[in-house]
């Protein structure tokens, strides 16, 4: 077996302000795979105390005003590339919608059967949203888009392969579509236990695992490989933490969702090694991929065990961490 390996004398990686995980929150997640930690995790986030729905003192623009502001007074549109504020009373006991935007549902209630439920009024599935591209994506499942319909240069709507067959699809941009499949994985891990229906069984199917069809999470992973978790994201969960009490974990874990549909699903989940990694690891510096398939393990700081890949090579210090 041939190794191609590539050593760097120094990387610049990005500094991002790790989120500060209650204690003991996952501790019920540890050691489990596939299946049965998504089962975990369920019980976990599933109950939420969620703001009631629309404009003013409780609702969710006020959860937005918390969980979507950035630069001041600005809303932040993950649809679109316009920019729209706050009035200028807007605060965190009382906001209302600017004008021109509306709240977007990543699973429109039409998924479930159109109860207002908590799912309906969930900010970890709410958006700020410009209201022409809101009503062009409709109730459509999120996917990669060939033949485009509308585009306001953000997103995409139109039709597109899901599986072998074709389907309305919207898609997200480039910066934000890890974003929102974290989101989608969120959606299928806290509300495992519905009755998908409509649009929603393009992407999705009724049962605890995997609850996504295999082209839907496949694309998904692709999307959490391509744009990982950034500091906007760990501020979001963060605050919507603060509001509802529930977070979404495949933003306090990267890679998660290996562990569930992707490379790792035959590894136990050990979230302890997972942080440790993630709060002060600059030493793993490339991944080194080659045609070889082959199994490596990915270390922090203490030599204990993070992450399983058969993609690549993990190089710390100009040191093989293979299996």
């Amino acid at each position: 077996m041939k190794h191609i390996v590539v050593l760097l004398n120094f990387v610049m990686l990005p500094l991002l302000v790790v989120a500060e995980i209650p204690e003991g929150y996952y501790s019920n997640v540890n050691g489990l795979k596939m299946a049965e930690l998504k089962s975990a995790l369920h019980a976990i986030i599933a109950k939420a105390n969620v703001l009631e729905y629309g404009s003013g003192a409780g609702k969710t623009w006020t959860g937005f005003y918390s969980t979507d502001r950035y630069d001041g007074n600005k809303v932040r549109d993950r649809y679109s590339n316009d920019v729209r504020e706050f009035s200028s009373t807007a605060s965190t006991t009382a906001a209302s919608a600017p004008d021109g935007m509306n709240i977007e549902h990543s699973f429109p209630k039409s998924w479930w059967g159109g109860t207002k439920n908590q799912a309906y009024k969930d900010l970890f599935n709410l958006m700020p949203c410009e209201i022409n591209i809101n009503s062009s994506k409709s109730n459509y499942a999120m996917g990669k888009v060939d033949k485009v319909k509308a585009d306001n240069g953000c997103t995409k709507v139109g039709t597109g392969k899901a599986g072998e067959k074709s389907a309305n699809l919207w898609e997200p941009a480039d910066q934000w579509k890890g974003d929102f499949a974290r989101g989608y994985f969120y959606m299928v891990t806290a509300y495992s236990d519905f009755v998908w229906t409509g649009e929603g069984l393009t992407m999705l199917e009724s049962d605890e695992w995997p609850t996504m069809q295999q082209w839907a999470y496949e694309l998904l992973l692709e999307w959490c490989r391509q744009d990982p978790i950034d500091q906007i994201e760990i501020d979001r969960n963060e605050a919507v933490y603060a509001i509802q009490g529930n977070r979404n974990p495949f933003v306090d874990f990267p890679k998660l969702e290996e562990y569930i549909w992707g490379d790792s699903i035959d590894v136990a989940f050990d979230p302890e090694s997972i942080r440790g990694a993630e709060q002060g690891d600059p030493d793993i510096v490339e991944e080194v991929k080659g045609r070889d398939r082959f199994t490596a393990k990915w270390l922090d700081m203490l030599g204990r065990y993070v992450h399983h890949t058969r993609r690549g090579i993990f190089i710390r210090k100009g040191k093989k961490v293979l299996r």
